[in-house]
Protein backbone atom coordinates (compact mmCIF):
# COMPACT_ATOMS: atom_id res chain seq x y z
CA UNK A 1 0.00 0.00 0.00
CA UNK A 2 1.75 3.24 -1.11
CA UNK A 3 1.74 6.25 1.15
CA UNK A 4 2.42 9.94 0.54
CA UNK A 5 3.48 12.90 2.64
CA UNK A 6 1.82 16.31 2.58
CA UNK A 7 3.97 19.23 3.71
CA UNK A 8 1.82 22.06 5.12
CA UNK A 9 2.17 25.35 6.95
CA UNK A 10 0.06 27.26 9.41
CA UNK A 11 -0.60 31.00 9.39
CA UNK A 12 2.03 31.46 12.11
CA UNK A 13 4.70 30.04 9.75
CA UNK A 14 4.99 26.69 11.51
CA UNK A 15 5.46 23.73 9.20
CA UNK A 16 4.26 20.18 9.65
CA UNK A 17 3.50 17.16 7.52
CA UNK A 18 1.06 14.31 7.41
CA UNK A 19 1.27 10.80 6.00
CA UNK A 20 -1.65 9.49 3.98
CA UNK A 21 -2.45 5.99 2.77
CA UNK A 22 -3.33 5.13 -0.84
CA UNK A 23 -6.96 6.12 -0.21
CA UNK A 24 -5.91 9.54 1.11
CA UNK A 25 -6.76 8.65 4.71
CA UNK A 26 -4.61 10.07 7.49
CA UNK A 27 -2.04 7.65 8.93
CA UNK A 28 0.31 9.95 10.83
CA UNK A 29 1.04 13.56 11.72
CA UNK A 30 4.27 15.30 12.57
CA UNK A 31 5.17 17.75 15.27
CA UNK A 32 5.54 21.40 14.21
CA UNK A 33 8.78 22.81 12.84
CA UNK A 34 9.92 26.42 12.72
CA UNK A 35 11.11 26.23 9.11
CA UNK A 36 10.29 24.40 5.92
CA UNK A 37 13.84 23.04 5.82
CA UNK A 38 13.42 21.48 9.29
CA UNK A 39 10.18 19.82 8.18
CA UNK A 40 11.82 18.50 5.02
CA UNK A 41 14.72 17.10 7.08
CA UNK A 42 12.18 15.46 9.39
CA UNK A 43 10.48 13.80 6.42
CA UNK A 44 13.86 12.40 5.43
CA UNK A 45 14.42 11.21 9.01
CA UNK A 46 11.00 9.50 8.98
CA UNK A 47 11.91 7.79 5.70
CA UNK A 48 15.05 6.37 7.34
CA UNK A 49 13.51 5.78 10.77
CA UNK A 50 10.55 3.87 9.36
CA UNK A 51 12.93 1.13 8.24
CA UNK A 52 14.70 0.82 11.61
CA UNK A 53 12.87 -1.00 14.39
CA UNK A 54 14.74 0.88 17.11
CA UNK A 55 13.23 4.16 15.80
CA UNK A 56 9.64 2.92 16.00
CA UNK A 57 7.74 2.99 19.27
CA UNK A 58 4.41 1.20 19.68
CA UNK A 59 1.88 1.96 22.37
CA UNK A 60 -1.69 1.65 23.57
CA UNK A 61 -4.03 4.49 24.50
CA UNK A 62 -5.99 4.42 27.75
CA UNK A 63 -8.95 3.17 25.68
CA UNK A 64 -6.89 0.29 24.33
CA UNK A 65 -6.33 1.69 20.85
CA UNK A 66 -2.91 1.09 19.30
CA UNK A 67 -0.59 3.71 17.81
CA UNK A 68 3.01 4.07 16.72
CA UNK A 69 5.56 6.86 16.67
CA UNK A 70 8.72 7.27 14.63
CA UNK A 71 11.77 8.92 16.21
CA UNK A 72 14.96 10.34 14.74
CA UNK A 73 18.44 9.07 15.67
CA UNK A 74 18.51 11.40 18.69
CA UNK A 75 15.28 9.89 20.03
CA UNK A 76 13.00 12.88 19.28
CA UNK A 77 9.51 11.85 18.18
CA UNK A 78 8.89 13.16 14.67
CA UNK A 79 5.49 11.65 13.88
CA UNK A 80 2.67 9.86 15.66
CA UNK A 81 0.08 7.71 14.00
CA UNK A 82 -3.64 7.99 14.38
CA UNK A 83 -5.25 5.62 16.89
CA UNK A 84 -6.27 2.20 15.60
CA UNK A 85 -9.07 0.22 17.22
CA UNK A 86 -8.21 -3.02 15.43
CA UNK A 87 -4.84 -4.73 15.73
CA UNK A 88 -5.18 -5.91 12.14
CA UNK A 89 -5.68 -2.35 10.85
CA UNK A 90 -2.81 -1.16 13.06
CA UNK A 91 -0.48 -3.85 11.68
CA UNK A 92 -1.48 -3.04 8.10
CA UNK A 93 -0.86 0.68 8.62
CA UNK A 94 2.51 0.13 10.28
CA UNK A 95 3.51 -2.24 7.49
CA UNK A 96 2.46 0.32 4.85
CA UNK A 97 4.56 3.02 6.51
CA UNK A 98 7.57 0.75 6.96
CA UNK A 99 7.39 -0.37 3.33
CA UNK A 100 6.34 2.89 1.71
CA UNK A 101 7.81 5.86 3.58
CA UNK A 102 11.23 5.52 1.96
CA UNK A 103 9.73 6.04 -1.50
CA UNK A 104 6.69 8.15 -0.61
CA UNK A 105 5.90 11.17 -2.74
CA UNK A 106 6.00 14.54 -0.98
CA UNK A 107 3.26 16.99 -1.92
CA UNK A 108 4.22 20.53 -0.90
CA UNK A 109 1.00 22.29 0.12
CA UNK A 110 2.74 25.00 2.12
Amino acid sequence: MPISFELKSKADENYFFTGLDAKGELLLSSTHFSSKEEAERAIQDVRVGSMMSQNIAVGDSSAGEKYFAIKNQAGKILVKSVLFESELVFNNALHAVREGACIAEVNDLS
